[in-house]
């Protein structure tokens, strides 16, 4: 993963309001911060012991459709699990019916609302997974 290809597709997924070059740049060197999948498809988050965010999850439009959003995020979440995270938090705007339908689909459930948080005066969805730890045998990577 480059900062300039998770910039490009973060703009072209988000309609041009994507996230600048240096903010992936810093997220890359982050300690704190998780990267995964590939500068087509991928997620981020920001770890606080046992505990993530979801700082944005992104694909190439021309990606869309096959599942890569889904793997990404159900192998980010196993990956984490296995590291000691228990909860991961996300909030999504309540017009955005494929993020909502995937974050569903990957056991996250609403806790609240944010009325007019977004620039668009769209409100937030707030949504939460408690993660299990598999079992050794599971994959890890």
């Amino acid at each position: 993963m480059t900062p300039e290809g998770l910039a490009r597709t973060h703009a072209t997924a988000f309609g041009g309001n994507g996230w600048p070059e240096e903010d992936f740049a810093q997220y890359l060197d982050d300690p704190n911060v998780f990267l995964h999948g590939s500068d087509a498809s991928f997620v981020v988050l920001r770890l606080a012991g046992p505990e993530a965010e979801i700082l944005t999850l992104a694909s190439d439009p021309e990606c869309q459709g096959r599942g890569l959003a889904t793997r990404n995020l159900e192998r980010a979440l196993r990956i984490l699990g296995h590291q000691g995270v228990q909860e991961i938090f996300l909030d999504v705007a309540e017009d955005n019916t494929p993020a909502l339908a995937l974050y569903a689909r990957c056991g996250f459930t609403e806790f609240s609302r944010r009325p007019n948080y977004y620039a668009n005066g769209a409100t937030a969805i707030c949504m939460k997974s408690v993660l299990s730890v598999a079992s050794p045998t599971d994959e890890t990577t």
